[in-house]
């Protein structure tokens, strides 16, 4: 801007400073929580090079505080002076690699969404630098008045946190919205998991420490792509430049995971919240799916297997519309036609799955691909019905023993009566598990006790024996062991068979 035209804009007008206790009232409302504020803590450590990160507290009513503390390279007076101005380096500025600022506010917006007391300690070889921000002197004064000296309460926790090198230290007190006590401790808590997720990368890499009330955290990876039943279908550069990188990845079918497995990929909101888009912004993770709102793509149970890695160079923020505090993002308009088709091959395949998986084969099919199915699905007028499959082996032997007629009846209450209706809710409600039938989780021991009870009671018929262990062999659970069937049918054979 040229001296001429400054002089035009003094001469027509005045500067309207905002109101100090009013703005920072209202940048309290961002909508952090502990979580998210949290994480752009550990965001300006990373780009101080810090190895570790310490998330300190103390619950005690009426004395509650958070500190967290790095090893970073820490600021003289004058970066810290920098550092806690609102905007700071704000949006337009060129940032080096590996910088996770974005707006100039982070540190104290995110902060003092939970504090009305932020204290910022920073040591490099030059000193011991302190600023903080109260809001009490802010409001008293109504001016952008910050302390410079540690108070003594500052300096003893400092002692008491081992900050004694190189790096800074973060002090949240007067807890006015992190709460104290059990409340403090459980919404600490309940961080710890998210910040594993958002910062899985740096976790894995072994680039970063982070260290939750003593508790280091290990890396949450969204994509189980160390587990052999994960499809892994392809990185595609998107975009004219190139520059956005997405791989879809669907993950194992639920039956594929132990307990412990399914409760861990089912991330900090659960196994259908999680499906959908995960975009990286230089490997810190700033949206955990969801379908970044494009068109036809919701969340369903079938589709929950699917998830997309989408890699962002920092440089096109404004592009994706990362908010303040980079935990949302909007598609660019460009890419959301390429963003489509991958999200809708993914959804495709995780779709795939299910139906693989399923109990019934098809338009009322009761053998395909060499499998015999217990159940099959028929279409009348619209409805699907669920029927047991006479054409099995041991229910076609059990249909034509002497008992035929009762067996028929019992076959019929058990189809007119079977809970479709409380599956499908089921399954709506708790969409980390999958309906599956009784046998399918069954053990080596739980299978042979069931083998040996329905081999035990086939005919003697040669043909009809062989038929039922071949279908038995063929399906769950016991095709998962083949040396049991083999075993089983040895010992329980018929004379003559």
């Amino acid at each position: 801007m040229t001296g001429a035209l400054l002089q035009e804009y003094a001469d027509e007008g005045v500067v309207v400073p905002p109101r100090a206790s009013a703005l920072m009232d209202s940048l309290r409302a961002f909508g952090y929580d502990m979580a998210t504020a949290l994480a752009d803590l550990v965001d300006n450590s990373i780009t101080a090079s810090a190895s570790e990160v310490r998330v300190e507290f103390s619950t005690d009513v009426g004395a509650a505080w958070v500190a967290v503390v790095d090893d970073g390279h820490g600021m003289t007076e004058a970066q810290l002076h920098e550092a806690v101005r609102f905007g700071g380096v704000g949006p337009t500025a060129e940032r080096r690699t590996g910088d996770l600022g974005r707006f100039g506010l982070g540190l104290k917006t995110a902060s003092l969404s939970q504090c009305r007391v932020l204290t910022v300690l920073s040591r490099t070889s030059a000193g011991l630098a302190c600023r903080t921000w109260d809001l009490d002197v802010v409001r008293s004064t109504d001016d952008w008045h910050v302390l410079v000296k540690a108070d003594a309460e500052t300096l003893r926790i400092a002692k008491d946190l081992g900050f004694e090198g190189n790096g800074t230290m973060v002090l949240w007190r007067r807890l006015d919205h992190a709460g104290e006590g059990g409340v403090l401790a459980r919404r600490l808590g309940q961080s710890r998991v998210r910040l594993q997720m958002w910062f899985h990368r740096f976790l894995a890499g072994g680039e970063l420490r982070l260290v939750v009330g003593g508790h280091p955290l290990s890396p949450w990876d969204p994509f189980w792509r160390r587990h052999m039943a994960t499809q892994d279908l392809g990185t595609e550069r998107l975009g004219d430049a190139g520059r956005v990188l997405a791989t879809p990845y669907v993950l194992p079918h639920p039956t594929r995971l132990s307990e412990a497995e399914l409760a861990a990929g089912a991330g900090p909101r659960g196994w259908n919240a999680q499906q959908g888009f995960y975009v990286y912004r230089g490997n810190r993770l700033v949206s955990a799916g969801g379908w970044l709102s494009l068109q036809d793509l919701t969340m369903t149970p079938q589709t929950r297997l699917a998830r997309i890695e989408v890699h962002v160079d920092p440089v096109d923020d404004h592009e994706w519309q990362v908010d303040v505090r980079k935990s949302r993002v909007h598609a660019p308009a460009a890419l959301e036609e390429q963003l489509t088709l991958l999200a809708t091959a993914a959804r495709s395949a995780s779709t795939q799955v299910f139906r693989r998986r399923a109990v019934a084969a098809g338009e009322g099919r009761g053998r395909e691909r060499g499998i015999t199915f217990g159940w099959i699905q028929e279409r009348r007028h619209g409805v699907t019905s669920y029927l047991v499959n006479r054409q099995h082996p041991v229910v076609e032997a059990a249909l034509a023993g002497q008992d035929g007629a009762r067996v028929e009846a019992l076959l019929r209450l058990v189809e007119r009566t079977l809970p479709v209706g409380v599956i499908a809710i089921e399954a709506e409600n708790d969409p980390g598990r999958t309906p599956q039938a009784a046998l399918e989780g069954a053990d080596e021991a739980e299978a042979r006790a069931d083998l040996v009870a329905m081999l035990g009671a086939l005919p003697d018929d040669p043909a009809t024996w062989e038929a039922a262990v071949r279908a038995l062999s063929s399906v769950e659970p016991f095709n998962r062991f083949p040396h049991l069937v083999a075993e089983i049918a040895g010992q329980v054979r018929p004379e003559g068979v």
